[in-house]
């Protein structure tokens, strides 16, 4: 497993396991525009991005395993 993906889930559980962001927003302004996600959404996206990895990682081994 790539350290990318345990970084992925490292930061969706340490976010949903923080109380003080269960209604908290972050904002992100660069020149003005402001970016906003709450950090709810930002860990489901973490979260959901890693399982992405996971399934694709799984499947260039199955692939792998098949051609040799």
């Amino acid at each position: 497993m790539d350290k990318s993906i345990l970084a992925l889930l490292a930061g969706a559980r340490a976010i949903e396991n923080n109380k003080r962001l269960i209604c908290a927003t972050y904002v992100y302004d660069i020149f003005g525009s402001a970016k906003k996600i709450s950090y709810f959404d930002a860990a489901k996206l973490l979260r959901d991005e890693a399982e992405r990895q996971l399934a694709l990682e799984s499947q260039n081994d199955l692939d792998n395993n098949l051609h040799s």
